[in-house]
């Protein structure tokens, strides 16, 4: 099974947008794939494909919350001092502590330190993952972490792992995942796995330093990397910086550029992928001429003619 990851160092120059085309594009070409949004603290996929019939939902357990026996709290205040995230606090010196449990982040050190055994940790629901059926005649999977949560890392592997289930009962032999933006722990579990990483940026400073960041963490992993520089016309300095200082420099091929479109915007207020929304938009032209490269890459020159 082939897997795409479309991933952006910095937030909001279209990375949602790029992958669900890409998801488009490849079904209306023949290939039985399943979309996963591993963006799991703001995942955007399924509005941007606009919506589906939800085919099953789990809830994924695997936080853990400290939780005190006041019964057995002896008040020593050990775990109030050993606690290095603030989450235990001494409200009344006569009361035992309590925990917060938005700050609690699990880890146990509480647990070792109190000599009564009055601490112990307990699971909590991390968040969600629901499958969807899309318009578009492909499942999507989806990872929503909830408010306030850690391990979004492995809330983004479990959503991949049941995008490959639902790969195995559909048939599909393909995986496109909207990863997280940035560099941490969500997206180093987006890219374990990938075949292949399709970086989008636009040519602003804060998206070309964010690249080069996110481009040392794909080639830490020696995953095969294209990128994307999208509303390419918006600096030519800096579409200029990206492929001298970049791609040259990192061995990064830009496999296209996609221009300044308002109908992306008209698109997303739609909730359609702009190139079923209007395939003659200079945006989708530029993208199926992306897409057609991606998919000779990635797939063996499988893409139909």
């Amino acid at each position: 099974m082939k897997e795409i990851l479309v991933a952006s160092g910095k937030g909001g120059v279209g990375k949602t947008t790029v992958a669900a085309s890409l998801a488009v594009f490849l079904s209306e070409r023949g290939f039985k794939l399943v979309a996963v949004d591993a963006d799991v603290d703001a995942p955007n996929l399924s509005i941007t494909l606009g919506g589906g019939k939800t085919k099953a939902l789990h809830e994924i357990t695997i936080s853990h919350k400290a939780v005190i026996n006041p019964e057995k709290c002896s008040n020593c205040g050990k775990c109030v001092e050993t606690c290095q995230f603030g989450a235990v606090a001494r409200l009344e010196k006569s009361e035992p502590p309590v925990i917060a449990e938005i700050l609690c982040e699990g880890c146990g050190a509480c647990v070792v330190a109190c000599p009564e055994k009055a601490i112990r940790l307990e699971e909590r629901r991390t968040g969600e993952l629901r499958v969807e059926e899309t318009k578009y005649g492909f499942p999507l999977v989806t990872g929503k972490l909830v408010l306030g949560e850690h391990n979004s890392g492995h809330l983004v592997t479990s959503a991949k792992k049941f995008g490959r289930l639902e790969a195995e009962k559909s048939g599909a032999s393909l995986l496109v995942v909207d990863g997280a933006p940035g560099i941490g722990c969500p997206v180093i579990a987006s890219v374990a796995g990938a075949d292949y990483v399709l970086a989008v940026t636009e040519p602003t400073p804060a998206a070309k330093r964010d690249l080069e960041r996110l481009i040392h963490v794909v080639k830490h992993f020696g995953v095969p990397c294209g990128m994307v520089i999208n509303r390419a016309d918006l600096s030519p300095r800096y579409r200029k910086e990206i492929r001298e200082k970049i791609s040259r420099k990192l061995a990064i091929p830009v496999l296209g550029e996609i221009p300044i479109d308002y109908e992306v915007l008209k698109a997303l207020n739609s909730m359609t992928p702009i190139i079923r929304f209007n395939p003659e938009a200079k945006a989708s032209k530029a993208l199926k001429t992306i897409f057609k490269e991606v998919a000779e890459t990635v797939l063996e020159g499988k893409a139909h003619a």
